[in-house]
């Protein structure tokens, strides 16, 4: 499940994205996806990474739960896609240049047209936490351009991932948005 062999484009881009899902996979919890370093790119005048890389680090994350649900260029190519609507994020620890990061990923809800997820970033594989980013996402019809219902086989690999995370422990700077709980575990919901 982990990404150890992962190649990073002079972006911050996986190269080689998670074998996708399939019916009966065991689960990661957390998904365990993301390596990276802080590029040149991403360092600022106080010789540490900006905010914006935070987001785009945390942005190639999410690219990686796409390619491992099915959301990837064939899926977009028929008109579909995640857009994500509102991200709450917190910078706890300073990452310089050349660091080493880890960024794991939470399913904490998910519904007809709406994803909940979060992330953590950690500096290499130690237990330091850098940020956290909690996000809401919305599935769209990008020929409509409107909101749409998660196509079967996506919502199939995000329902069995959400269940899986759903024994987690809540996610402790989560909490921005809500999809109704089910039982046993506040931070994961389903609403039709």
């Amino acid at each position: 499940m982990g990404a150890q062999n992962t190649l990073i484009d002079d972006e911050g881009r996986m190269l080689q994205l998670p074998a996708r899902w399939t019916p009966g996979d065991v689960v990661a919890a957390p998904l365990d996806f993301y390596r990276g370093e802080v590029l040149r790119a991403w360092v600022d005048y106080n010789h540490h990474m900006t905010e914006a890389a935070y987001i785009t680090a945390f942005g190639w994350a999410s690219d990686a739960l796409f390619s491992y649900i099915g959301d990837d260029e064939a899926y977009r190519a028929g008109g579909h896609s995640f857009y994500t609507v509102e991200t709450h994020i917190a910078y706890l620890r300073e990452a310089a240049e050349g660091a080493r990061l880890r960024i794991t990923t939470r399913v904490l809800g998910v519904d007809r047209k709406r994803l909940h997820i979060y992330h953590e970033m950690f500096r290499g594989n130690n237990a330091s936490l850098l940020a956290t980013t909690e996000q809401m996402l919305v599935h769209v019809d990008m020929n409509a351009a409107r909101s749409a219902a998660i196509l079967p086989e996506v919502r199939d690999a995000l329902d069995a991932i959400a269940t899986a995370h759903s024994h987690l422990p809540p996610a402790a700077r989560a909490g921005h948005f809500k999809l109704n709980p089910i039982p046993g575990n506040p931070n994961h919901g389903e609403t039709e």
